[in-house]
């Protein structure tokens, strides 16, 4: 039988319902196209997200391959040629033999020692944390205990801060490393699905799993993972003008040599902050944003999000990105939703023994009954001076580390110790009045009803009091009684910019030395600072491979 000449084109905006089959997905591209059934060989879902306007429905962007005489240019709305699929990364062969030490085993280490080591360089890995098998038990006994392991918890260890979160896999970087990425993440056992999200995310649980696969993954190829390894120095050598890594020292003092080093020690690194003060590298204090996490009942976001459908089977959990903008003495100070938790619960993501700081995270089946999202004001380095019983000044470029420690030291404090959270009613934070009874959370460590307004300076608080009313007006129903903050979510990111030169991506004061990621200042989540990884990887692969 002769094979018929076909034609492939990309339909955008196939909406059909939520949980709706893959033959009723054909049906519905066949009507957007205007054409019989029959002529379809193939759809492929690239894309898909659901859309709670009205009646919820999930909106898939489709590659088709269809009769070559089907359809007739110029071609319907919504319907285009397909692209050109995303280059593959380019192979290198290192022609030189060196050893590059990545530092921090989050996804921008994780992801620049697998590109290095996979294209024949060695590479070791080294973390201050745990493996997440152990790991999991250190955070279980801060969540439960209120016992902290300032080396193992939620922010240090295996897969970075981002390992009990929620998992969000979305970025707004355009870069076809983004692609690398997520097809790492499906070879290791993620879900196929995050390919075609509009807003993939993995989930605490899936994220424990993956850690434990791309660890042997690296192992595989030849890559040294070493945990409990804190890096205590950077060992710096000057010759004729020019300082250069050359290893680094750890804390029991064994050194570790090496020709490049990866500085991907992720946001709440304070300790090698202040040690690169000390060695002189090149920094800049750099904007960040602190505030509260909110937490709802999940029925309520669903029944604000999704209305009168709140209850049909088949929804994913409602979730919400709020934000707004004020002029503050003629410039734009944001306040706005991060990291948004739908079905998930509020973690304890401290790292020092008198401070209280507070994240999110859920599963992967984002089923629990509540939702809780941080709610965050832009602090520039103009405003680290705020606290005015300190002496923070902007040209510090530790000043932001102190704005953000003074904020968990009082949340501690609020707390009455044994990090229990400060927590407040919505409705009486707005009314600038300290609780007196608060309901349950998912904090586990445990919260004391509080006045919130003590843990910051005025402007936070006072921005954030004005957001609540724009956020109830957008999402009727959000300011409620039994809606609570709960204090304080500093670690949004990085309060520094370790410099790097533009080209060479190496610090602009010593050599061999690579700021990477979130920590650097050069990342916002999972994804993103995973890129950075892979950027970085690439540059010390070109020049190995010269």
């Amino acid at each position: 039988m002769e094979q018929r000449p076909t034609r492939q084109l990309r339909v955008d905006g196939v909406r059909v319902e939520v949980g709706a089959d893959e033959e009723t997905r054909i049906d519905e591209t066949a009507r957007r196209l205007g054409v019989p059934r029959d002529v379809i060989h193939e759809v492929i879902p690239i894309r898909s997200s659901v859309d709670a306007r009205g009646r919820p429905k999930e909106v898939f962007n489709v590659d088709v391959t269809i009769d070559a005489d089907a359809v007739s240019d110029p071609l319907p709305g919504g319907v285009r040629p397909i692209p050109e699929p995303p280059a593959a990364p380019r192979e290198f062969a290192p022609q030189r033999d060196e050893r590059v030490v990545v530092i921090g085993a989050g996804p921008s280490g994780l992801f620049c020692a697998d590109r290095l080591a996979r294209s024949g360089v060695e590479t070791v890995l080294l973390d201050r944390g745990q493996p997440v098998e152990k790991r999991g038990r250190d955070v279980s006994r801060l969540m439960h205990h209120g016992e902290l392991d300032p080396d193992s918890n939620i922010c240090f260890g295996e897969g970075g801060a981002g390992t009990w979160s929620d998992g969000k896999l979305y970025t707004r970087v355009k870069d076809v490393r983004r692609r690398h990425v997520l097809e790492t993440i499906v070879e290791l056992g993620g879900p196929e699905e995050i390919l075609i999200k509009g807003k993939p995310h993995l989930g605490t649980d899936r994220l424990v799993r993956l850690c434990k696969a791309f660890r042997a993954r690296l192992t595989e190829v030849g890559c040294q993972v070493r945990f409990g390894a804190f890096v205590q120095e950077l060992v710096v050598k000057e010759s004729q003008g020019e300082r250069r890594v050359t290893g680094v020292k750890l804390r029991d003092g064994e050194v570790v040599d090496a020709d490049r080093i990866i500085l991907a020690v992720g946001h709440s690194a304070r300790e090698m902050y202040r040690h690169l003060v000390d060695i002189e590298v090149m920094m800049q204090p750099k904007a960040f944003a602190v505030g509260f996490r909110v937490e709802h009942r999940q029925a309520l976001i669903n029944e604000i999000q999704y209305g009168r459908y709140a209850d049909e089977e088949g929804l994913p959990s409602a979730e919400y990105r709020l934000a707004a903008n004020y002029d503050d003495a003629g410039q734009r100070r944001g306040v706005y939703s991060f990291c948004m938790c739908p079905g998930g619960q509020i973690v304890p993501s401290h790292t020092l023994p008198d401070g209280i700081c507070v994240n999110g995270m859920s599963h992967a089946n984002r089923r629990g009954h509540f939702a809780n999202s941080a709610l965050v004001v832009t602090v520039r380095p103009e405003d680290f001076g705020a606290y005015r019983d300190l002496e923070l000044k902007e040209d510090d470029v530790l000043a932001g580390m102190g704005f953000q420690h003074e904020a968990e030291r009082r949340a501690f404090e609020l707390g009455g110790g044994g990090f229990i959270a400060p927590a407040q009613r919505v409705t009486d934070f707005i009314e600038g009045r300290a609780s007196t009874d608060v309901r349950e959370t998912t904090y586990k460590p445990g919260i004391a009803a509080a006045d919130l307004g003590r843990c910051y300076p005025d402007f936070v608080t006072e921005s954030l009091r004005r957001a609540l009313g724009d956020f109830d007006e957008k999402m009727p129903g959000y300011i409620t009684e039994d809606a609570l903050l709960v204090g304080v979510e500093t670690r949004t990111s990085a309060p520094v910019r370790i410099v790097r030169d533009e080209d060479s991506l190496q610090s602009k004061s010593v050599n061999g030395l690579y700021p990477c990621g979130e920590g650097a200042g050069y990342g916002g989540g999972i994804v993103s600072a995973a890129m950075d990884g892979l950027f970085i990887a690439e540059q010390i692969l070109e020049e190995v491979s010269e």
